[in-house]
């Protein structure tokens, strides 16, 4: 190597206990240390910086790769950290609770929304970021955050819940947005009779009636006129009420006949109709919702999607109460894990009833803290906000 050619070894070329990047020669020109050669002691490196030159080539090239290896690291460090960012502030029960807000300004004002499909997509994108981060908290969302409008409120967590369930049917991302675009929208026709119906104990009037057969019809109609053009959004907010054995509506259609899509909407739209307390009838406990739909009270479902849909929210979902074999009341804050069948749990009130300054967590695989039994929130009698913590990352 001539002198031309020749620079001074730099320190940041060298790192104990790792392999040397380039070639080292003495002053001299002799080789001292080829390239892949391990430095193991601080005063090796110490000499090589002392007697070692490099080829200013080679010099040139390790400086670029350290320039590119900072920026690499820089660019990795700022993304995990603006991921850890936007995963602190995803806590899924305010979430819930802006979206809730959201939605029902945009499904009883629909006329005065700007831009609305984008603005239905925005929200099932958040839906399906919710769905991916914070499942378990997505669903106790579900069933933690009040509300005041049941029409657009049940809509939301339609959506919710499907969101959920197409993780576990893989469904390709296009296909889960216009689930739940279809989802959110499918009853916007009707949004102001269905709060009503819920604290209507008699029966349906001839034009109550009337307006429940056409909403789906009518829903799509609107969704036209606000400029939805995605003929798939429009199909499956037309047949969500259709029945596999043709006693739906507004087209009586049957079991091959209706689209899958439409037929996975209709099986959370009764499932999370059944959770809410309407003036006719009590909610039901979400452990018995599920388990009289498994059983096809309801009405008839796709096995498969019943059975994935009761895999992926458990038979205790999070969210949803229960009571302990020592009688402490448990709120549900996870599904069980893989090769498990008893969810997480956290103790909110002791076997006196009385409330404990935070949720503790506790291991339903032990005899004592096994679960009994479902319990109400009304019984559980703990506010969402005691809760928060729960789910926050």
């Amino acid at each position: 190597m001539s002198e031309t050619n020749k620079t001074k070894l730099n320190a940041s070329a060298i790192t104990v206990g790792k392999e040397l990047p380039v070639d080292v020669y003495h002053k001299s020109g002799v080789l001292l240390v080829k390239r892949g050669h391990y430095v193991l002691t601080e005063e090796q490196k110490q000499r090589l910086l002392s007697n070692g030159e490099i080829d200013k080539g080679t010099q040139m090239a390790v400086a670029e790769r350290e320039l590119r290896e900072r920026r690499e690291k820089q660019v990795e460090q700022e993304r995990k950290e603006r991921e850890s960012r936007e995963s602190r502030a995803l806590n899924p029960l305010i979430e819930m609770d802006t979206l809730s807000h959201k939605i029902r300004g945009v499904l009883n004002h629909f006329f005065h929304v700007h831009d609305f499909e984008q603005t239905i997509t925005l929200i099932a994108d958040r839906l399906l970021l919710l769905a991916d981060k914070q499942p378990d908290g997505l669903i106790a969302a579900c069933l933690l955050v009040p509300f005041q409008d049941y029409g657009s409120i049940h809509s939301l967590h339609t959506a919710a819940i499907l969101a959920v369930l197409g993780r576990r049917l893989r469904l390709p991302p296009e296909e889960m947005q216009v689930l739940i675009c279809a989802a959110l929208t499918m009853n916007i026709s009707s949004t102001k009779l269905q709060t009503e119906l819920t604290k209507q104990e008699g029966k349906l009037t001839n034009e109550q009636r009337n307006d429940v057969y056409g909403h789906p019809l009518l829903s799509s109609a609107l969704l036209r006129d606000l400029g939805v053009e995605n003929e798939r959004w429009h199909l499956l907010v037309q047949q969500h009420h259709e029945e596999w054995n043709g006693s739906g509506y507004p087209y009586g259609l049957v079991r091959d006949d209706i689209d899958p899509g439409a037929h996975l909407i209709r099986l959370t739209d009764v499932l999370t109709s059944l959770l809410v307390t309407q003036a006719h009838r009590p909610g039901r406990l979400p452990s018995i919702a599920l388990g009289r739909l498994f059983k096809g009270e309801f009405s008839e479902f796709d096995p498969r999607f019943v059975a994935l849909l009761i895999k992926e929210l458990g038979i205790y979902p999070p969210g949803s109460f229960v009571r302990l074999a020592n009688r402490e009341i448990a709120v549900v804050t996870h599904r069980p894990q893989e090769g498990s069948n008893q969810p997480r749990v956290a103790a909110v009130r002791n076997a006196n009833g009385e409330v404990y300054g935070e949720p503790l967590p506790r291991n339903t695989r032990q005899s004592e803290y096994a679960i009994t039994e479902a319990v109400s929130l009304k019984e559980a009698g703990v506010r969402p906000a005691f809760l928060l913590k729960i789910w926050s990352i």
